[in-house]
């Protein structure tokens, strides 16, 4: 397998992550008054630095790959 398709595959699994953990807290926050739901904030600090260092990969794989062709 190409190193692109790799790129690409890592980068959308860190956006899948990275959007899990932040938009239910962003919506909690935005449609119920108050303290978050606990499960949303564990999402949050659970999922959300784990897409990042996911997506952060998948780019640094992306700039290798248009690098190397």
């Amino acid at each position: 397998m190409r190193l692109s398709r790799w790129a690409r595959a890592t980068l959308l699994i860190g956006f899948i992550l990275l959007s899990l953990g932040v938009l239910p807290l962003w919506l909690a926050t935005l449609l119920l008054p108050g303290d978050p739901p606990l499960l949303f904030s564990m999402a949050f600090f659970m999922l959300a630095p784990l897409g990042a260092v996911i997506f952060v990969f998948g780019l640094l794989l992306f700039v290798i790959a248009v690098i190397r062709s």
